[in-house]
């Protein structure tokens, strides 16, 4: 008997999957860039027996400026325009006056020489800069206390108010020698006096006092257009080039300095100047206006015109009528002015204009017609001898506008 035996094995085969789930976490972050556009930088400029730019003239100037030499010249004889007014009145004016900022002049006879310049308002916080000029003395004073008493000099109040440097305008010397003029003035020396102020508000200051003409005072601004405006002498800004002139004289209950001495102080300028800031032949105001001024076109034209830019001969009648009531020795100070006009309100915008370096380039620089081959700073585009680098490294010494 045979017995056989089954053995069966089942084997059972478990499988596990596992499963891992990622999850991805993405954070956007977004930046927002807030750009602050800046009020427009109005220029003015109060000079001789006075002539006054305006705000708004000033920017002609500046738009003038940023064209080619070709269009600069067709521009200012195919479309006259006027550049300057002339203001024959005596007494205390306001130049600018608007809620933060006042700056209040002197216009001494005969005509309006500028004797003194007052300036005060809240952005200064109620201190006063004032300069005064009487025969060839000169006085500057912060507070009523006397300051910048030598030459050169500089003045600081320690609380950013304030920044003056009291120097020699280098300008002067370089046109007398574009001139070629061999005068004794060349051997002279102009001051002035650079303010630098709040709310971006700069200031120059000529002195002059070196010929027949006592001493006077040119007035160089550069100020942020006002929120709530401005008026005066300079102008409102708003492109319609229009000065109440008589409109700005100064009340003696508003005045920066106290109505008594504002009083006392205008009877004694009109007094000691009235016989004194003619030239030699005593002239008159009404001579010069009548057409004696124009015997001086020629030696205006030649000390304005040395450069072949058309800024400084828009000048030229300001020159004819200051050299007729002043005498020859206000050619080379109106010449001064008219470059200086240039320097102050067109040099810049012109050079970005018209110097020829890309967008990125990040040098300071501008559009000098004074300059020449292998003057320091000169030919800065590689293109351009006028295009001139300014205020940084080896070209520190050229002053930039």
């Amino acid at each position: 008997t045979t017995t056989t035996t089954t053995t069966t094995t089942t084997t059972t085969t478990t499988t596990m999957t596992t499963t891992t789930t990622t999850t991805t976490t993405t954070t956007t972050t977004t930046t927002i860039t807030t750009t602050t556009t800046l009020p427009e930088e109005i220029s003015c400029i109060a000079f001789g027996d006075p002539h006054v730019v305006s705000f708004d003239q000033a920017r002609r100037i500046k738009e003038l400026g940023m064209l080619t030499h070709v269009e600069m010249w067709e521009h200012s004889w195919k479309t006259p325009s006027v550049y300057w007014r002339d203001f024959y009145e005596s007494g205390s004016f306001w130049l600018v006056s608007s809620a933060q900022i006042k700056i209040q002049v002197l216009y001494g006879p005969p005509g309006g020489w500028i004797r003194d310049v007052v300036v005060g308002g809240s952005f200064l916080q109620g201190h006063l800069f004032r300069v005064t000029v009487e025969g060839l003395d000169v006085h500057m004073s912060w507070d009523g206390e006397p300051v910048l008493q030598n030459f050169p000099d500089d003045f600081s109040d320690g609380q950013g108010l304030i920044e003056a440097r009291f120097i020699e305008n280098d300008l002067y010397q370089d046109v007398e020698k574009l001139s070629g003029r061999r005068h004794w003035r060349l051997r002279t020396k102009m001051r002035s006096l650079e303010l630098t102020l709040p709310s971006a508000v700069r200031m120059t200051i000529n002195f002059e006092g070196q010929g027949s003409v006592d001493n006077f005072l040119d007035v160089f601004l550069t100020m942020r257009k006002q929120e709530d405006g401005q008026d005066g002498h300079c102008g409102r800004g708003e492109g319609d080039n229009n000065v109440d002139w008589l409109r700005w004289r100064v009340d003696p209950l508003e005045s920066l300095v106290s109505p008594p001495a504002l009083l006392l102080e205008t009877g004694r300028a009109m007094a000691t100047n009235a016989s004194t800031t003619t030239n030699e032949s005593n002239v008159t105001t009404d001579y010069c206006t009548e057409g004696a001024q124009e015997e001086f076109a020629e030696p205006c034209e030649h000390v304005l015109n040395q450069t072949g830019n058309a800024i400084p001969m828009l000048f030229l009648d300001a020159c004819k009528m200051d050299v007729c009531m002043g005498g020859p020795e206000m050619l080379s100070h109106i010449a001064t002015v008219a470059y200086q006009a240039y320097f102050k309100v067109a040099a810049a915008s012109a050079g970005v204009a018209l110097c020829a370096f890309p967008p990125s380039h990040n040098h300071p620089y501008m559009w000098d017609p004074t300059c020449y081959m292998g003057g320091l700073g000169c030919l800065a585009d590689g293109k351009n001898i006028e295009c001139r680098y300014c205020g940084f490294g080896p070209y520190e010494s050229i002053p930039c506008p």
